[in-house]
């Protein structure tokens, strides 16, 4: 997953004692974070800002109950 610090310019990067990765990153659009973020799945966490992490939360949540299967007798 370290090419996405390569694809997409951040404004700080570095690794974490745990082998995982901390980064920001400038953006214009909350809408287009949103479907990055939500590309990347479970591998991703929004840290900040708050809003951006309720947006794609929401939006997950969403997408899972498009998918809700009804059981069937």
């Amino acid at each position: 997953m370290s090419w996405i610090f390569e694809y997409y310019p951040m404004r700080q990067a570095h690794e974490l004692p745990d082998g995982s990765f901390q980064a920001v990153m400038t953006y214009a659009s909350d809408a287009w974070m949103t479907r990055l973020v939500l590309g990347f799945g479970s591998a991703v966490q929004v840290q900040a800002p708050e809003a951006l992490a309720y947006r794609v939360r929401n939006a997950a949540v969403a997408a899972l109950e498009s998918y809700q299967v009804t059981a069937q007798a």
